[in-house]
């Protein structure tokens, strides 16, 4: 039963149809102290509300679902849905997910709200308003889990039992959009509490639906350079990248969750040493990485990088000078994520074979710091441009020209080519004693260690 539960001062939201009530998470954010920039709404015309929405707000409006008439508003980082209310305020509050989601906001600042929804709230529980309702979207579940490390709202018993139920079905059966997925999953890796909340996605059983792949790894051990089996030092790497870098992006905290995932699949029994190796497993992670973020529906931008990083992870930078300048270089374009990678990795590894962590992990701090400055400081200016090279070398336009002038800024950084007369030489030199394409192609940056 709906009940009045009291007045809050509603939000300004560029518009407010006549007749509308703001309904759902905002509502229970707004209780919460936090700022929403989701806003659901339920009004008699939806079409119209996000019409009028759309012109106060300069957003563009556009159909959700036309067939049961659900309108969505984007405006300045914000969205504003609009859905029929079509068998009144009570039936619409008694269709949602969670207690806590059952609540409702009038213009004015009425709250009202189901039975135990301010009760659960305050106590910071989850509890589902039946299984139905939670079987009615298949992101239910997953939503729950993501409220519980966003929020702070904690699954009764019950409830937690049918989360894990209704992901084990999943499995196999009815699963929501991919890109629904995805934004659950992005919300969670963003938050501080990242690497608990993907402890707790696996708890759940929810990984092995969402993140099979990377849910893999639990339980197979590693021994040698690490203390944990490759799920939990993924989690660990995660935290240490949490902790150590707050700001880190997008792309980076998925690298950190995913970067041991082929692990499982290359792993190789080495009898003499009594434990597990795990050679390619940066090159077969980084493949991986991509099908996983793919089907996810993931930015091609952020799947290009997540995969360079887990591809270079093992790449360590050179403690020599003149060796880091040319680690630099080689790796300009994923700095300083690679470098944040590789120490929140370092930093993860303390197994019986992981001696002198402590030290090794300053060294890269140093690097990282030598990256800074490496990034702020202007790119030499080229001493030759492609058309002299092709020139200089008898070559037509192809792949070769650009390893040439790589191999020539690479040069004039470390200060060995001055001007244009040596870079002529360099790149002669550089053509006549190259030994095959493959030496020219692979990665021969760093050391990598296993």
């Amino acid at each position: 039963m709906t009940r009045a539960l009291g007045h809050l001062h509603p939000p300004r939201p560029p518009c407010w149809p006549a007749g509308s009530w703001l309904v759902g998470g905002a509502v229970r954010d707004l209780l919460l102290g936090m700022r929403p920039t989701d806003f659901d709404f339920i009004t008699p015309d939806p079409r119209a509300a996000a019409m009028e929405c759309a012109r106060a707000s300069g957003g563009s409006a556009f159909p959700l679902d036309e067939e049961r008439g659900h309108w969505r508003v984007v405006a300045d980082g914000a969205s504003y849905d609009f859905a029929p209310l079509a068998a009144g305020l009570t039936a619409d509050l008694q269709r949602r997910d969670y207690t806590v989601n059952a609540l409702a906001l009038n213009l004015h600042g009425a709250l009202f709200g189901l039975d135990g929804a301010l009760t659960d709230l305050r106590g910071r529980i989850l509890r589902v308003l039946g299984r139905e309702n939670l079987e009615a979207d298949p992101l239910r579940p997953l939503r729950g889990w993501r409220l519980w490390v966003t929020h702070g709202l904690r699954p009764e018993p019950r409830t937690r039992r049918w989360i894990v139920e209704l992901a084990r079905s999943q499995r196999f059966g009815r699963q929501p959009a991919a890109e629904r997925v995805r934004e659950e999953l992005e919300r969670v890796l963003r938050h501080p509490r990242a690497a608990w909340g993907f402890a707790k996605l696996h708890e759940l059983e929810l990984a092995q639906t969402y993140l099979r792949e990377w849910a893999a790894g639990a339980g197979v051990a590693q021994l040698g350079y690490h203390h944990l089996d490759v799920l939990g030092h993924e989690l660990e790497a995660l935290w240490q990248l949490s902790w150590r870098f707050p700001q880190a992006s997008l792309a980076l905290r998925w690298a950190a969750l995913l970067h041991d995932m082929a692990k499982p699949l290359v792993r190789q029994w080495d009898e003499a040493r009594g434990y597990y190796r795990f050679f390619d497993h940066d090159e077969d992670g980084a493949a991986l990485a991509g099908v996983v973020l793919r089907r996810l529906r993931c930015g091609s931008a952020c799947v290009r990088r997540v995969q360079a990083l887990v591809r270079h992870h093992m790449r360590l930078p050179p403690e020599s000078p003149r060796g880091l300048r040319r680690w630099l270089l080689r790796y300009r374009e994923l700095l300083p994520d690679l470098i944040e990678l590789q120490i929140a990795d370092r930093a993860a590894s303390r197994g019986p074979l992981a001696r002198g962590g402590s030290e090794r992990i300053r060294t890269l701090y140093a690097a990282h710091e030598a990256a800074r400055d490496f990034m702020g400081a202007p790119r030499p200016r080229p001493l030759l441009n492609g058309s002299e090279v092709m020139r200089v070398l008898g070559l037509e336009p192809g792949p070769l020209v650009g390893r040439a002038l790589r191999a020539l800024e690479e040069a004039q950084v470390l200060g060995d080519v001055k001007d244009r007369e040596a870079a002529e030489a360099f790149v002669r030199w550089w053509y006549e004693t190259k030994t095959t394409a493959v030496e020219h192609t692979r990665d021969p940056g760093g050391h990598r260690s296993e």
